[in-house]
């Protein structure tokens, strides 16, 4: 992750970058099959790793990361997230990427809002193609806080 690597790689650096924002906007959207459309066909969610066994999911295929996604985050009076600090490195048509994720969530009957901190660590391929994919994406909590204040919620983002 190098400034050399982002003047080799611009236009890579900037379509990865563009993946990680049309990930976060296809989540606060709700819009599944813009989602299933950002993994490669052999693409892998895994969150929380074997350190959260209570909050672990992993997902394979780029329709079952879609569907294995939608099924948590659905259910949920809200959900928006957003996504900062990525830091890109690209080599050929493979690349890997963190990014810093925040999280507000209020599941179905909740009493309090859940805020979470985590990073994400990615895997991205360009395909055949030319779109770049998540090969891998992995996230990882760091902070969690399900005390908050609910809120009202106003309303959901719009679907496409």
């Amino acid at each position: 992750m190098t400034t050399r690597n982002i003047l080799d790689h611009s236009v890579a650096h900037l379509a990865i970058r563009s993946l990680l924002d049309r990930y976060t906007d296809a989540i606060n959207r709700r819009d599944w099959q813009t989602l299933g459309k950002l993994f490669a066909a052999d693409g892998v969610w895994d969150v929380g790793g074997s350190d959260m066994p209570g909050m672990s999911f992993r997902f394979e295929g780029a329709g079952g990361c879609a569907q294995g996604i939608a099924s948590l985050v659905s259910p949920m009076k809200l959900c928006v997230q957003s996504n900062h600090a990525p830091a890109i490195a690209v080599s050929g048509d493979r690349a890997t990427a963190t990014s810093t994720i925040n999280e507000i969530v209020i599941a179905p009957g909740a009493t309090s809002r859940t805020t979470l901190w985590g990073m994400y660590f990615d895997e991205i391929v360009r395909g055949a193609d030319g779109e770049w994919r998540f090969r891998e994406r992995k996230f990882r909590f760091a902070w969690i806080d399900a005390s908050g204040d609910v809120g009202q919620v106003i309303a959901q983002p719009p679907k496409p």
